[in-house]
């Protein structure tokens, strides 16, 4: 059995993107052309090679032995095969006898004998003829401008010693008559001006007639690539071009256009690299340096000036990049293009298979789902610079290219029934994905627009593999939030900024959710649904356009995966949990104007609805006041504050204090909305043994436990009875009015009124009475504990008085 040798690559990193291609392309070449046994992986960033060659071998086959992938694209302007495009690299690949670039030879052959491509090296002539009869009399501005330049060409030729000869030359062929000697004579130089302006509206001319063929043909062109190019060629053709169930062209994102980003054509620039670097007979020394700093990162000198494209954004070029004012070119070295090319074939696997059944192609791109702006500190409120995303995976136990082939065939992420097609619902399948395939974590690069037609492939942070239990909570929010695009999708200008807002705040909490997981990150989704829900609560629901019914659905196991010990989940749950009673409606009802005895329904007016106040504790306690004069009014047999997730009352007793974040815990209470309550029982004993200490001890004050025991549901429990106390409507005003001795007067009265005897001492006023009042809403689990701190006798002991 050959020595295996592991080859660390320190130049083929995770990031940029043309590093991470380079490290797919040397395992796809050496399995494909040397060592078919040869495994990839990586650690600490860094992709490792594991093969029967070592370090110089691997070297030694990408000089002399690498044979091409055929990388073409006749279809695009700029590839080499148009009337004016940049051909010196075909041509040299065309008359070299060298084996490795037969196959790339006989393509370019092929290619140039196809009927569908327009014929090259036209006579100006016959060009102005064939835009004459493209134009023709059709209107248009247009159309009026390419007759403008076909009678500028005329007068042009007109003022030419030999305009008849002039016509039927070549654009090369003029422009090779203005490159006059020293010396040349005083008419020679008018005459090479005059071609000079001739040769300006004749470029027009090409390029109009460049266009009308490339437009009018590219859909036959590619269909005549796939059908008749070899197997190798077509490898490249699947990553750049696919064709749709209506036979219409979709350009997959990685390579842009069809392998063209603005001026930059992919596979013209790949094939003069490769004569750089391998056609050159005296050039082995600096193309194996040029190697070793493409591989490993050795110093290396004789860089070439062009543009690299989206994979490397350090070489993008533009405004503000390198010394200049404008960077157009920075001095990149072939060998990382030609191999981010070679890398790039990869993400053809699986495309055309899912696309030739027809439907949704765009989503079978391996790895590539539309982009959501979240998750990366420059995240804009708005971010409309990435239309896609592109998730690279990383994996640390070698694998073969065969494996690696197979993963990127499947190259999607299943999310529910159905693939994941952005950014979230990605992150949210890739857990799964990822340990089952091995993966250790993603690189997510965001494919940003510039300018024109030109992007950058940003890194934009990696997500870590691994299963997480919140995975199957945030699923439940899909149908949820797919209501709530909806909604958004109806209005007809954009929605409201403050919906946009919260919406993508969602985004960024369940993303951080799916990244980091734990009980904080889940608190502070709900708060970012909380918000939200209050917004759609507050809508006018006279508006159009509306939701259909209220939102909502979630498991009561959100409660316990938001649990970090803090005191306003408990509050929050506590408050939301509280259900019907009779025909007073769940909490929810005061919340929103939902349908109290159907809460999956919108009221006809505003139902039940309470919350108003200038603070929480006054919505709150507003909130308690409706209940109870809804059940007056309703007739109810009890008090409507029965909730099936009741807590300690020194926990409740945070409202009293004001130790705790009121705005987190309305957040929290719109957010814990969306959850049904029916099931709570699945988790309350869990609940309950998670809190049955309070969060922060403190002193239970008399006068709230002897108010409480008017605002308990089904009565004061006493030995082995309860007593039901129906509460004074004048105590909550009192409570507001900062009176608490008077209200506990009046709770007094109430209670000997029902056969209790309360304790006597005086009630001192407290600074806020309204902040008591909330409290008393909250549903207590431990109520024996503050009746007998409020009763000083039991009922069967006043009896026997």
């Amino acid at each position: 059995m050959p020595e295996l040798h592991t080859i660390p690559l320190p130049a083929c990193a995770a990031e940029p993107l043309a590093f991470y291609l380079k490290s797919l392309a040397i395992l796809r070449l050496v399995a494909e052309q040397k060592d078919t046994s040869a495994r990839g992986f990586w650690r600490s960033g860094i992709f490792h090679l594991q093969s029967s060659i070592d370090l110089d071998g691997l070297v030694n086959f990408l000089l002399d032995e690498y044979v091409p992938t055929p990388i073409v694209a006749p279809w695009n302007g700029a590839s080499g095969f148009y009337e004016g495009d940049p051909a010196d690299a075909i041509e040299a690949i065309r008359n070299t006898n060298i084996p490795r670039f037969s196959e790339y030879r006989r393509t370019i052959e092929a290619i140039l004998a196809w009927p569908e491509l327009p014929p090259v090296n036209l006579p100006i002539g016959v060009m102005v003829e064939q835009l004459k009869a493209v134009v023709g009399d059709n209107p248009g501005k247009a159309n009026e401008d390419m007759r403008k330049l076909v009678r500028q060409a005329e007068i042009s030729a007109g003022a030419l010693i030999s305009s008849g000869s002039v016509m039927q030359a070549t654009i090369e062929k003029l422009k090779e008559q203005t490159q006059l000697a020293n010396g040349a004579s005083n008419e020679e130089k008018s005459q090479a001006a005059l071609i000079r302006a001739f040769l300006q509206p004749a470029g027009k001319i090409r390029t109009c007639i460049k266009k009308f063929h490339r437009t009018a043909g590219k859909a036959e062109i590619v269909r005549a690539c796939r059908n008749r190019l070899c197997e190798r060629a077509l490898e490249w053709i699947d990553t750049a071009v696919i064709i749709g169930s209506d036979h219409e062209l979709i350009f997959p994102p990685l390579v842009m256009k069809g392998g063209i980003e603005g001026h930059l054509d992919y596979s013209n620039a790949f094939m003069r690299c490769l004569v750089s670097l391998l056609l050159s007979s005296d050039n082995r020394g600096n193309a194996e340096t040029l190697l070793r700093n493409a591989l490993f990162g050795d110093p290396a000198g004789d860089l070439a000036s062009a543009p690299f494209g989206q994979f490397y954004p350090g070489k993008a070029g533009g405004f503000n990049q390198g010394a200049a004012i404008e960077t157009k070119k920075f001095p990149i070295n072939p060998w990382d293009f030609v191999l981010t090319l070679e890398g790039a074939i990869v993400w053809e696997a699986g495309v055309s298979r899912r696309s030739a059944a027809g439907g949704g192609a765009s989503l079978s791109v391996p790895f590539t789902v539309r982009a959501k702006a979240v998750g990366y500190s420059s995240a804009a409120a708005k971010d409309d610079s990435a239309d896609d995303e592109t998730w690279a995976p990383l994996w640390q136990r070698p694998a073969s290219y065969r494996e690696i082939r197979a993963l990127f065939a499947e190259g999607r992420a299943d999310f529910g029934r159905r693939f994941a097609s952005n950014s979230i619902e990605f992150a949210e399948a890739a857990a799964s994905l990822g340990v089952a395939r091995g993966i250790s974590q993603f690189v997510r690069y965001s494919l940003v627009k510039r300018r024109g037609e030109s992007y950058v492939a940003l890194p934009a942070g990696r997500f870590p593999v691994q299963e997480r239990s919140e995975s199957d909570l945030v699923r439940q929010l899909d149908p949820i939030l797919g209501r709530v695009d909806r909604f958004f999708r109806m209005f007809t200008a954009d929605s409201p900024a403050r919906f946009s807002s919260a919406r993508r705040a969602i985004d960024e909490a369940l993303y951080a959710v799916l990244l980091h997981g734990g009980p904080l990150r889940v608190k502070q989704l709900l708060a970012a649904i909380g918000r939200l829900e209050r917004l759609c609560a507050e809508r006018d629901l006279a508006k159009k356009p509306k939701l259909s019914a209220p939102l909502g659905g979630l498991r009561p196991e959100w409660i316990a995966a938001a649990d970090d010990g803090s005191i306003e989940i408990r509050i929050a749950a506590a408050l939301a949990s509280i259900g019907p009673t009779g025909a007073v409606g769940p909490l929810r009802a005061n919340l929103c104007p939902l349908d109290p005895k159907r809460p999956y329904m919108w009221d006809k007016g505003q139902g039940q609805t309470a919350w108003h106040g200038h603070s929480l504790t006054a919505r709150l306690t507003a909130t308690l006041e409706r209940r109870m004069t809804d059940a007056n009014r309703l007739d109810c047999s009890t008090n409507p504050l029965w909730g099936s997730v009741p807590i300690l009352a020194e926990d409740a007793l945070s409202l009293v204090d004001g130790d705790l974040d009121e705005s987190l815990v309305e957040e929290l209470l719109f957010g814990l909305s969306w959850v049904d309550f029916r099931s709570v029982r699945d988790v309350s004993g869990s609940l309950k043994d998670r809190w049955s200490a309070p969060v922060k001890s403190r002193i239970i004050p008399r006068s709230w436990s002897l108010l409480k025991l008017l605002f308990l549901p089904g009565g004061v429990p006493v030995a082995d009875d309860k007593i039901e106390v129906r509460p004074e409507p004048s105590v909550l005003g009192l409570l507001r009015a900062g009176r608490v001795g008077d209200a506990c007067l009046v709770a007094s009265r109430r209670l000997y009124a029902a056969g209790l005897v309360p304790i006597q001492p005086r009630f001192p006023d407290p600074v806020d009475g309204t902040r008591m009042a909330a409290a008393l809403l909250v549903p207590l689990r431990d109520v024996r504990k503050i009746v007998k701190q409020a009763l000083s006798v039991t009922l069967e002991t006043s009896q026997r008085m």
